[in-house]
């Protein structure tokens, strides 16, 4: 019975890895006026203090544009470590290795809001009736195997939702917002599983659009 337990629950631990984290798309918004011809060089931008989390989707959402043909690119990659964007000669600098480097649109990240909610997960203990099991028939038997075996305590844990948002501008049109795509993410399993799953949904969103050429 213990190794029918253990494995059924190795089998769900492998089910849900094998899920990943799921991205769902709220609602988008496309300028009427936006270039029917769509873009083909593509800045990504991911606006967080957080290194890790900036270089990680930076790279997925390269990665799944390149993926529809487009020439992407990351802002790791031009701004400088320190880049202040309220910094008129950082601002110019970036513009300019941009412009340079032929890029016609960007692509924006931003996390606009995080939810937790705390939630308690009750116990439980497996069950398999006589004669099923030939230890239910006896008392001696059943109390020495139920005892601390088959009971798995409750707990607490922490659920957290995601809400994200990503913004298209026309560098072409004086950086002009032509496509916004909001999204939100339940209990993500790991920031690369996240990267890769909102930069799929985003891009697919974006080539849905007409905005990939």
């Amino acid at each position: 019975m213990k190794a029918i337990i253990t494995s059924a629950i190795l089998g769900i631990l492998l089910i849900l890895g094998a899920c990943g984290t799921s991205v769902h798309m709220t609602g988008t918004w496309k300028a009427p006026e936006a270039p029917a011809s769509g873009f083909h060089n593509i800045l990504v931008a991911a606006i967080t203090s957080n290194l890790a989390a900036k270089q990680s989707v930076e790279t997925q959402m390269m990665a799944d544009l390149q993926k529809h043909g487009v020439v992407a690119g990351r802002s790791v990659d031009i701004f400088p470590p320190k880049f202040n964007p309220l910094d008129e000669k950082d601002k110019t600098a970036a513009t300019e290795k941009i412009t340079s480097q032929g890029y016609n649109a960007v692509l924006t990240v931003s996390l606009i809001r995080k939810e937790s909610e705390l939630r308690y997960v009750p116990g439980t203990v497996g069950y398999a009736p006589y004669p099923a099991y030939g230890w239910y028939g006896g008392f001696w038997r059943y109390y020495g195997y139920m005892y601390g075996s088959l009971y798995s305590p409750g707990y607490y844990t922490t659920d957290k939702t995601y809400f994200l948002e990503s913004n298209l501008y026309d560098l072409s049109d004086g950086g002009k917002l032509v496509w916004s795509g909001q999204s939100e993410t339940y209990n993500p399993g790991s920031l690369e599983s996240f990267a890769k799953a909102y930069a799929a949904r985003v891009s697919d969103a974006l080539q849905q659009s007409g905005l990939l050429k």
